[in-house]
């Protein structure tokens, strides 16, 4: 089913590797619209309407994504498109969309140098350690979606204080071919500062790329300053720009 989802995209977009990583989740997409660099896809969303992917030329999607949004109405639960894509706003009031957020997502196929504190992470089992995981992430991440037990779960990392609590956590999420993505990071208020994300996420990366994976993605809010820092040093580079559209008040699926 993936490989028939890359044989339908335009041949520009078929390497890229956010397309790689999500094609076993866009199998059964359908495209809405296409060029010869650009394609505008659609999955139904589990809580009813669709999710829309905007991918390739931005020229190209400039003509593209409007012309879907007038053409399939309040059909559109949420859009991703790249942020440089003006959306007009007759097309957003045709979708009943607004702009909900600014994220980018970055990848690295290098290992990172090493950084301090990565003495003290270790991997943890997500059966065993998974209340613990999850109430860690309560007060370091509360908004993130990423918890231990889910399908697609390749690894969790952390930190313990002196007492046994975990002071900060990472996940690690299976992705097609072998890439991983890193997801549910988060270091608990008392212990920020002290370099545990960055610590974290250089030894989730580095160990995952000595097991073969080929890349390793994350995805961080664009105004997140501190988090752009911490992945530039470690080597990561943006690969897209992306905007999110949704029903006013829906928070990202």
């Amino acid at each position: 089913m993936s490989a028939d989802l890359l044989a339908r995209l335009p041949q520009a977009l078929r390497e890229r590797r956010d397309v790689l990583d999500g094609r076993d989740r866009w199998a059964d997409a359908t495209v809405l619209a296409a060029s010869d660099a650009a394609a505008v896809l659609a999955v139904p969303a589990t809580a009813g309407g669709t999710l829309v992917w905007a991918l390739g030329d931005e020229h190209q999607l400039g003509q593209l994504v409007p012309d879907v949004l007038v053409a399939h109405g309040p059909g559109v639960r949420w859009l991703t498109a790249p942020r440089a894509v003006p959306v007009p706003g007759r097309a957003l009031a045709a979708a009943g969309v607004v702009r909900s957020t600014s994220w980018d997502r970055l990848t690295t196929d290098v290992a990172p140098s090493p950084q301090p504190g990565e003495d003290v992470v270790r991997e943890l089992d997500p059966e065993r350690d998974g209340d613990v995981i999850g109430a860690c992430l309560d007060v370091a991440n509360p908004t993130t979606q990423a918890r231990p037990g889910s399908p697609d779960d390749a690894a969790w990392w952390g930190v313990r204080g002196p007492g046994g609590d975990l002071l900060g956590v990472l996940g690690v999420a299976a992705r097609p071919g072998g890439a991983r993505h890193l997801h549910g990071l988060g270091v608990v208020p008392a212990a920020r500062g002290r370099g545990l994300g960055a610590a974290l996420t250089a030894t989730a990366t580095r160990r995952a790329l000595a097991a073969g994976a080929p890349w390793l993605s994350l995805g961080m809010y664009a105004d997140n300053v501190h988090a752009r820092r911490v992945y530039d040093a470690l080597g990561f580079r943006v690969d897209v720009e992306n905007a999110g559209y949704g029903p006013p008040g829906l928070t990202r699926p």
